[in-house]
């Protein structure tokens, strides 16, 4: 029996592999990157905003689904982490305005040096995918120019991402934890590289008669979508739990922080637009739960200026 066993075991290991990368993968990245030539970086900055914002918060949660690490025993964990991010319905559309421009830089039918103001609005990336945004200059408050530019990428109020997780603990009260998936290439989904290092450590192992499991860490990672995108977040937390027969609860505040890179080619002179977009979250808490059934299944909710929703299934001794 132990061959079939190990068989189905390897399965399940394949299937988590390779789910992460086609979730976290950006499935529309290229579908986004062809919608982005299309605009300015000043477009882009506020049509992303909600994806900027939310992609830090993402990354930086569902680190740890228990305080407890063992003194002397070796543990092993292998799994994927799911995280959605909910968004407001302001999240959905923004309204731009910028004032004092040249407006032929935004239309070629305006003569050269005609100064006056510009209205960007229309959907996020997470807004309507069907109707497209604008772009409308003026002078005086008289119009001068309107042009259609993108409709949003998808229609929802939550910002989803998956990673690949592992983790090796029990020595001296020390756990590592990292996430990584090689570069790849996922026909036209784009290319994905996901790399995050961060270590854990229980003072539990000095004061083993507190009441509850107590653990410290942090947490560093980069994931790159092609040449698109490029983020980078960190973490520091402290965490507390309690087991039960078949569950453990747990709580843990962290301070965060992430950054965004975007890169891309405007079609409209050839230039290229790049940004940078700081995450707008500094701190969370967070509560949840896991159960602990053959395999590790987490549920979790991080609250801090957003609010992240994390689901968990871990592999392992």
């Amino acid at each position: 029996m132990s061959k079939p066993r190990g068989r189905q075991a390897a399965r399940i290991l394949a299937a988590l592999a390779i789910l992460p990368a086609l979730a976290a993968a950006p499935a529309w990245a290229d579908e986004l990157e062809d919608l982005l030539e299309d605009v300015t970086g000043q477009y882009a900055q506020a049509y992303l905003a909600p994806f900027t914002h939310s992609f830090g918060p993402n990354l930086n949660s569902g680190i740890f689904h228990t305080a407890a690490i063992p003194r002397s025993r070796l543990t092993i964990e292998l799994g994927i982490k799911a995280t959605a991010t909910h968004l407001v319905e302001a999240d959905q559309s923004f309204q731009k305005v910028i004032d004092g421009v040249d407006l032929s830089d935004y239309d070629d039918s305006v003569a050269p040096g005609t100064t006056g103001y510009v209205v960007m609005s229309g959907p996020t990336v997470f807004g309507d995918d069907e109707t497209p945004g604008t772009v409308t200059g003026y002078v005086g408050g008289v119009q001068v120019f309107s042009q259609e530019t993108i409709e949003g990428l998808v229609d929802t109020r939550f910002s989803p991402m998956a990673v690949p997780q592992a983790s090796v603990g029990g020595i001296a009260g020390l756990r590592a934890t990292v996430r990584w998936l090689p570069e790849l290439k996922l026909g036209d989904f784009g290319k994905i590289k996901v790399f995050g290092y961060g270590l854990q450590w229980s003072p539990n192992i000095v004061a083993p008669t507190l009441p509850v499991d107590v653990m410290v860490g942090f947490f560093n990672q980069t994931v790159e979508f092609g040449t698109l995108i490029e983020a980078d977040a960190s973490t520091m937390f402290v965490a507390a739990s309690k087991a039960f027969a078949l569950a453990t609860v747990y709580a843990g505040y962290a301070m965060e922080d992430s950054e965004i890179d975007v890169a891309y080619t405007y079609s409209g002179n050839g230039s290229t637009v790049g940004f940078t977009a700081e995450g707008t979250q500094e701190s969370r808490v967070t509560v949840g739960a896991t159960l602990n059934v053959l395999a590790k299944l987490n549920l979790e909710m991080g609250h801090g200026d957003l609010t992240t929703y994390t689901a968990g299934l871990m592999f392992g001794f």
